[in-house]
């Protein structure tokens, strides 16, 4: 019985894959001479054959027992993944998708007990079946991934149809991260910051109300501007930019554009800096 968590259990994987990967040795060499031991062989077999590969990749003798004992901690690691119970392992993948992590996604992908060759295999059959005329519903081709999941699972193991979902959405998520622009990476990682501010202080805390319009001028430049008009508010052209060249304005231009008190908008802005937020900066130059 496991006492790590999924997440701390997928973190130990990856840091013993990267250890592996670092170390001079041809893997594939290596796996070639232990696949060629039987079943039944010694763990002294198994070290020899170990060492034997390790010389070829011009290792001292002296360094074959730690990449054994690399090879064993690292296949305890990936066990002790591939057996947990399907609604844990959906749960890892829908925490990663959460977070948008690239590299535990494809980890975590790599573990999930599912064959590939079997999967393919039925996602043909389905598309034969449908034939060509079908018209292409996201919907339903999702369905059939989810379907073609759970009857292609490895010996010895179990697909549900939520750790099935989980894993086409894993996909999916790998996928898109694959892909994104950083202009695309900004503006998700902005929105998921303005979640977790929200879920943690509240929608009325001033850092959560600032991760918001961040992310939205993010996803879509001017946005904030644009609704200030269609409320009848026109903010003032900045004559001043701080150093990183952000443009400024006067507490007294913004307070007459708004038909609002200095006095009131003062006492927002000291609220916003009480929180962390650099609302009052110094002015580096003017903008021409």
């Amino acid at each position: 019985m496991h006492t790590d968590t999924p997440r701390e259990m997928l973190h130990r994987s990856i840091r013993l894959t990267a250890q592996a990967d670092a170390l001079p040795v041809d893997w594939l060499a290596l796996c070639a001479a232990l696949r060629q031991i039987d079943d039944g062989a010694t763990e002294q077999q198994e070290r020899a054959a170990v060492a034997d590969a390790c010389a070829r990749a011009g290792l001292p003798p002296a360094e074959a027992p730690a990449v054994q004992w690399l090879l064993e901690d690292l296949s305890e690691a990936r066990m002790d993944l591939e057996g947990l119970p399907p609604g844990e392992l959906a749960g890892l993948l829908r925490e990663l998708i959460a977070d948008g992590d690239e590299a535990e996604l494809s980890a975590a992908l790599g573990v999930t007990p599912y064959d590939s060759a079997a999967y393919v295999d039925r996602l043909r059959d389905m598309a034969n079946a449908a034939g060509p005329d079908t018209p292409a519903d996201a919907a339903a081709v999702r369905a059939e991934q989810i379907r073609a999941l759970v009857a292609s699972p490895k010996p010895g193991h179990v697909i549900t149809e939520e750790l099935a979902g989980a894993i086409v959405g894993a996909v999916e998520a790998w996928h898109r991260l694959r892909t994104e622009t950083p202009a695309q990476r900004a503006t998700r990682e902005a929105f998921a910051e303005a979640r977790r501010l929200v879920d943690t202080l509240g929608h009325d805390d001033p850092r959560a109300f600032a991760a918001i319009i961040r992310a939205i001028e993010l996803d879509d430049p001017g946005c904030c501007d644009r609704m200030l008009k269609e409320g009848g508010i026109t903010l003032p052209a900045p004559t001043r930019c701080a150093e990183d060249g952000e443009p400024l304005y006067s507490l007294e231009a913004v307070a007459d554009a708004m038909g609002a008190d200095v006095a009131d908008l003062l006492a927002i802005a000291e609220d916003m800096e009480a929180a962390g937020l650099p609302v009052r900066r110094q002015p580096a130059g003017a903008i021409h």
